[in-house]
């Protein structure tokens, strides 16, 4: 009977040193600062803490490390990884996601592709509170073209202690906030030079809007009226395709529609059109005659 006492309590003590770990987020939400897209690709960083151990956990009014003191590896899954508009936008994606805490990199999310993360298991190489970090990208090309406005995203964290028999998990949400302003942006423009024999010229350009939204043109000379050096006059028009309205100096003209690409994918979206009448240059003395005009852009 006493040997039988003995292999009992073997068990016992075994059962207890292996029954459970202990795996915590250092807080059930992280709150990313807001980010204002403008260009280029979005990165955030989002630091995080977490502890994985070998000690009391589940079943215990008080779970932790208890005295084991002893690391244990842990897993990472994650979900939901769109940004979900305030109105009725589309969603938008994240691009990529990594997890990062030590020597450890965990890709979560690549394009397309979201790994299974559930049996790659990671050492926090200390039973202690460890830090690491999210990293989010979206891509600029996802962005271009959105809808301005508010989207959120809550990126969901599942991490799990691997050592015990019975494992203890652990969840935290991660928020983040993107705004995409309503951007206007005019490119392509340059120098135009006209002649006595060739008194009308024309200039392409880009009017890039976020979501292609209209906008409207203003155009204002170095006086209140569209005038060469002062003295000779001359006509400014602006438009897409066929369709041309005349300025009048400091007045928004009539809406367009904007590229949804920036620079208009290397290609053009509006047209200026220059003349001078020829009535303008009748007996004028030979000469450089200029004339600075500022374009104003206004998304409607």
């Amino acid at each position: 009977m006493m040997f039988l006492r003995g292999i009992l309590a073997l068990i016992a003590l075994t059962l207890a040193n292996t029954a459970s770990g202990y795996f915590v987020f250092g807080q059930p939400q992280y709150v990313a600062l807001p980010i204002t897209w403008t260009g280029g690709d979005v990165d955030i960083d989002l630091p995080l803490q977490l502890q994985s151990c070998h000690g009391v956990g589940l079943g215990s009014r008080f779970p932790g490390c208890g005295w084991y003191r002893r690391a244990e590896d842990y897993t990472i899954e994650a979900t939901d990884f769109d940004f979900i508009s305030s109105g009725s936008a589309p969603s938008i994606e994240m691009s990529r996601v990594v997890f990062e805490q030590g020597i450890n990199s965990l890709l979560l999310k690549d394009g397309s592709n979201i790994p299974d993360t559930s049996s790659t298991f990671l050492t926090p190489r200390t039973w202690r509170r460890v830090g690491g970090k999210v990293s989010v990208k979206v891509n600029a090309i996802d962005l271009e073209g959105r809808q301005p406005g508010s989207y959120k995203a809550t990126l969901k964290l599942k991490g799990m202690e691997s050592g015990g028999l019975i494992p203890y998990r652990d969840n935290s949400d991660l928020i983040f906030d993107l705004n995409i302003p309503d951007r206007i942006q005019i490119s392509g423009l340059k120098d135009m030079a006209l002649s006595d024999k060739s008194l009308k010229g024309n200039m392409d350009f880009c009017v890039y809007t976020q979501s292609g939204s209209d906008f409207k043109v203003r155009a204002t000379g170095l006086s209140s009226t569209f005038l060469l050096s002062g003295r000779v006059g001359y006509q400014l028009r602006v438009g897409q395709g066929g369709s041309l309205e005349t300025l009048t100096p400091g007045v928004d003209g009539q809406p367009w529609k904007g590229s949804t690409q920036q620079y208009c994918g290397g290609g053009s979206n509006m047209k200026f059109e220059v003349t001078v009448p020829p009535s303008e240059v009748s007996g004028l003395e030979p000469g450089i005659y200029e004339d600075t005009v500022t374009v104003t852009v206004t998304v409607l």
